[in-house]
């Protein structure tokens, strides 16, 4: 597995997401994204596995993401393998802070049904054979074209589906924790761990 950069969260991130768990950053589950805040108190929160699938994989897996007030090694491998390039069989440690949003989405919405994973880490090649179809498709490129240098390429990137809820919606959701990158498309939200920015019609 190749390892790739590591970001911390910033405070008014972490914070958000705390909120939106219903804690205080005290006893936040995501203590072990690098803050000092014991996570002890929160484990029954953590107790609820983050269900993903790929839909080109038909893969499906409820992961455990955290032990105690740490994460779990074992499910993070679990969610970097959902997350990796499927057409090149590359995996690659991905930004921990996509699975924590993730996590965060599946309580916010009450989901029981597994979010979908459209697009993890991309390999260059793959994202070079995307992008190009894309504008194949749309007669050049636009705001829908994936980007050159695109965060999927980083391992900073997912494109995901939450079963029953409009992607607009979530796209929303997903602006608000001030993460990175929001994408709003027709049929998936994209999320990433860059600069922070938006594309794509106003959710």
């Amino acid at each position: 597995m190749t390892k790739l950069e590591t970001h911390d969260m910033n405070r008014g991130a972490f914070n958000r997401i705390a909120m939106t768990l219903g804690l205080s950053a005290a006893v936040c589950p995501l203590v072990a994204l690098g803050l000092p805040e014991s996570a002890m108190a929160a484990a029954p929160v953590m107790q609820t596995p983050l269900r993903l699938f790929n839909p080109h994989t038909n893969e499906k897996y409820d992961i455990q993401l955290f032990q105690g007030s740490q994460w779990n090694r074992m499910g993070i491998l679990s969610c970097d393998w959902m997350m990796r390039d499927w057409r090149e069989n590359q995996t690659v440690q991905c930004d921990r802070k996509l699975y924590a949003a993730l996590y965060v989405i599946q309580r916010k919405y009450g989901v029981v049904s597994p979010i979908s994973v459209n697009s993890g880490f991309r390999s260059e090649k793959t994202n070079a054979m995307l992008r190009g179809r894309s504008i194949e498709r749309n007669g050049g490129a636009s705001w829908e074209t994936p980007a050159v240098n695109s965060q999927h390429c980083k391992a900073r990137a997912v494109d995901f589906k939450v079963p029953g809820v409009e992607p607009r919606t979530v796209a929303a959701f997903v602006e608000s924790l001030q993460l990175g990158g929001t994408g709003n498309y027709p049929t998936f939200t994209h999320m990433d761990t860059g600069s922070i920015r938006r594309w794509g019609p106003k959710p």
